[in-house]
C-alpha cells in the first residue's frame, strides 16, 4: 500500500512517529462527510479542511501520505503522479485516510441528477436548472447565436434539450449539459427518421412525414404539439394523424397548445392565466395555429421519443377533429357535424381540464 514506504521511513526516525501515523492510518471515518475541495487549493488548505471536518485526525499526517502517495519510483528515476482533483466528494462512513485519499486523487466525486420531463419548455427547463445551481442558465437559453453555434436551425433551443435524466458533477458547466441534451435529441430525431425512412419504403406504407416533405426540424415541431395535446400513449398516432391529415388538406390546425405558447412568448398582450378564452384564439401571434396556416415557426416544447415516433408514423385514419373529454383522453371526428356534436357533449358539458 501508498503508506509502507512512509511507514519504513517512520521507522527509521523513531518508534513514536511511527505509532502515531499507524494509529492516524487506522483510524476510520465516524459518519459520512460531504466537503468540496475549491479550484487552486493548495494541499496545506486541502489538509487542513480534512481535519476540521473530521475526516482525518491530523492534517499534517495527510499532507505526508498525499505527498509519498505521488511519488512514482521506477528504474528511470522518481517521478510525480496525479494530485487531488477538485470538486464534490461524499466521504464514506468507515473509510481510513488512504481510501479518503484514494477519492480524491481519483476524481470519484458525487454525481447529482437532473430529470427533464417529456413537455417541459426551454424557459421551465432553465428555472430548474437555475434552482439547482445554474445561476447564468437563462443568459445561454435567450442566446439567439447559441444554436448556430450547436448546427441548429432558428433562433432557440426549444424542442432540442431532449427529455432525460442528465447525471452530472457540481461543477460541471450549464453549457455542457445544454450541449448534452442537444446531441441526445439530434441522436433520436436522426434514428427515428431513419427508421420511418425504412418504413415508407414497403409498398403498403401509410403516409408519414417524410411522404408529407416535412423536414427534421418541423418533424420536431410536430411533436412538440402532440406532446402537448395529450399524455395518453394510445392517442399519440391518432392525435398525429389528425394534424397530418388537415396539414395535407391545408386546414388550419387549431391547436390550442400552440396559442398558449404564443400568449406567453407574447409581450404587451392579454397574457395567459390558465383559461383559454375566445379572446385568445384571435391574438395574432406566429404560434396562434386558429388564425396561421401551417406549422408554428418553432417547437412549443421539448418532446419525448414517443411524440417524435408518432410524428413520423401517424395512424392510418381520416380524421380531422378532436375534442378533449374531460378524462385526459380525446374523442375523434371525421367530420365537422360529428365534431360539433362532440364538442356539445364533452366541451360544454365536462370542461376539460388545463392542457399541460
Amino acid at each position: 500500500m501508498v503508506w509502507l514506504g512512509v511507514l519504513l521511513l517512520l521507522g527509521m526516525a523513531g518508534g513514536w512517529g511511527w505509532m502515531d501515523f499507524y494509529r492516524f492510518l487506522h483510524q476510520p471515518l465516524a459518519a459520512p462527510v460531504l466537503l468540496e475541495i475549491e479550484k487552486g487549493w493548495p494541499l496545506a488548505r486541502i489538509a487542513e479542511t480534512l481535519e476540521q471536518r473530521g475526516v482525518v485526525t491530523s492534517a499534517n499526517w495527510f499532507m505526508l501520505l498525499a505527498r509519498w502517495d505521488r511519488l512514482h519510483f521506477s528504474l528511470e528515476g522518481i517521478e510525480q503522479g496525479a494530485g487531488i482533483q477538485a470538486g464534490e466528494y461524499e466521504c464514506a462512513l468507515g473509510e481510513t485516510p488512504d481510501l479518503v485519499l484514494a477519492r480524491l486523487t481519483t476524481g470519484n466525486q458525487v454525481v447529482h441528477r437532473l430529470v427533464i420531463p417529456e413537455g417541459m419548455t426551454v424557459a421551465e427547463i432553465g428555472a430548474r436548472m437555475r434552482s439547482l445551481g445554474w445561476e447564468q442558465v437563462e443568459t445561454l437559453l435567450t442566446d439567439s447565436e447559441l444554436p448556430k453555434r450547436l448546427g441548429l436551425e432558428g433562433i432557440t433551443l426549444e424542442g432540442w434539450l431532449f427529455p432525460s435524466t442528465y447525471h452530472y458533477r457540481k461543477h460541471d458547466a450549464a453549457l455542457d449539459l445544454l450541449v448534452r441534451m442537444v446531441k441526445q435529441s439530434q441522436q433520436v430525431l436522426h434514428e427515428q427518421w431513419h427508421n420511418a425512412a425504412q418504413t415508407e419504403r414497403a409498398p403498403t406504407a401509410p403516409r408519414g412525414a417524410r411522404a408529407m416533405h416535412l423536414s427534421l426540424a418541423e418533424v420536431l415541431i410536430l411533436a412538440s404539439m402532440i406532446e402537448k395535446e395529450t399524455g395518453q400513449a394510445t392517442e399519440r398516432a391518432r392525435i398525429s394523424a389528425v394534424f397530418h391529415n388537415r396539414l395535407h388538406k391545408k386546414m388550419r390546425l387549431q391547436s390550442d397548445p400552440t396559442v398558449i405558447y404564443g400568449l406567453q412568448r407574447a409581450v404587451g398582450g392579454p397574457g395567459y392565466e390558465g383559461v383559454l378564452t375566445r379572446q385568445h384564439l384571435k391574438e395574432p401571434t406566429p404560434y396562434n395555429t386558429y388564425t396561421q396556416f401551417g406549422l408554428p415557426p418553432t417547437p412549443i416544447c421539448n418532446p419525448g421519443k414517443a411524440s417524435i415516433q408518432a410524428a413520423l408514423h401517424p395512424e392510418d385514419v381520416d380524421d380531422l377533429y378532436f375534442v378533449a373529454r374531460g378524462d385526459g383522453s380525446h374523442v375523434f371526428a371525421k367530420t365537422l357535424a360529428e365534431h360539433e356534436a362532440n364538442v356539445d357533449q364533452y366541451l360544454h358539458h365536462h370542461p376539460p381540464p388545463k392542457k399541460r
